[in-house]
């Protein structure tokens, strides 16, 4: 998606914290192979972050969240999470949390960017994006 669509929208992978880390509650073998852990500082997190990144010889633009986790908490994104924010900074497309929201929401996310790339406009928002939204906006100003 991000080879196809690069030309009509910026991209950006967050890494947040580590989903399945070797010394965690549920590892994953990927983890334990490549001895993957819970991350202790950022230099960590960052480490981590490219070693997958030349791993999986990923390309996409990688931003690398804090040790506070703050991107993590402003979008609930534990384990992964798929947003589009439009240029007017709301959200087009605010997928469900992963593993079983991720494929509807690369689904929801193509479908948007096959309509803009097609008619050139953002394409409306959808009730869930707006739902997800106002949602945001009513635990911020709590």
């Amino acid at each position: 998606m991000y080879q196809k669509y690069s030309a009509i929208a910026e991209f950006r992978m967050v890494y947040i914290k580590e989903a399945h880390p070797a010394d965690g509650f549920w590892p994953m073998p990927i983890a334990k192979e490549k001895g993957i852990n819970n991350h202790t500082d950022y230099a960590d997190r960052c480490t981590t972050a490219e070693m997958l990144f030349k791993d999986k010889q990923l390309t996409i633009p990688c931003l690398i969240d804090d040790m506070d986790d703050t991107v993590n908490k402003a979008y609930a994104g534990w384990p992964d999470r798929i947003f589009v924010v439009r240029t007017d900074g709301r959200l087009a497309v605010a997928g469900g949390q992963g593993p079983r929201g991720f494929k509807p929401s690369l689904d929801a996310t193509e479908k948007w960017l096959a309509e803009l790339s097609k008619s050139g406009q953002q394409p409306d928002l959808s009730a869930e994006a707006i739902e997800t939204a106002d949602k945001r906006a009513r635990q911020a100003s709590k």
